[in-house]
């Protein structure tokens, strides 16, 4: 006898063995995607605290704007999501203050520390990323770039 074609039975088995195969790759690419997501959102913080920390260090070159430990943000505010703290540090690199907010130009009085520690959180969604550098006095008349 000859049979041409499969039977209900042998239909069902390959849909149901095709079915495992589907879930068993599908499901880790799903993980993956996730996971791709999260990456970027923690690649957008990053980047975005690095950019505030250049800016930064840039106005900072003018020794007027170091010593008050301030930054035109009237002009330019810190992107949403972004906070920054600012600390006196001594010659050996110790705290010599608490740690502050950033003040808008002018700002506070002026410090005399040769130091400053900045720490920059950006978390505008996602994992939050965090950058601390220290940033020290530019020479006296010495202008930024």
């Amino acid at each position: 006898m000859n049979r041409n074609g499969f039977s209900l039975i042998e239909a069902l088995v390959a849909t149901v063995i095709l079915g495992v195969l589907l879930a068993a790759v599908l499901g880790p690419i799903g993980g993956l995607f996730k996971i791709s997501k999260s990456n970027q959102q923690t690649l957008n913080n990053t980047t975005l605290a690095q950019q505030v920390a250049e800016r930064i260090v840039s106005a900072w070159a003018d020794p007027a704007r170091f010593s008050g430990g301030c930054l035109d943000l009237a002009a330019e505010p810190l992107p949403a999501g972004v906070s920054v703290t600012v600390q006196d540090l001594d010659a050996l690199a110790a705290p010599a203050s608490a740690p502050r907010a950033l003040a808008a130009c002018p700002g506070p009085a002026a410090s005399s520390a040769p130091l400053r520690r900045v720490h920059i959180v950006a978390d505008s969604g996602g994992p939050k990323a965090e950058v601390v550098l220290d940033v020290a006095r530019p020479p006296a008349g010495g202008g930024g770039p």
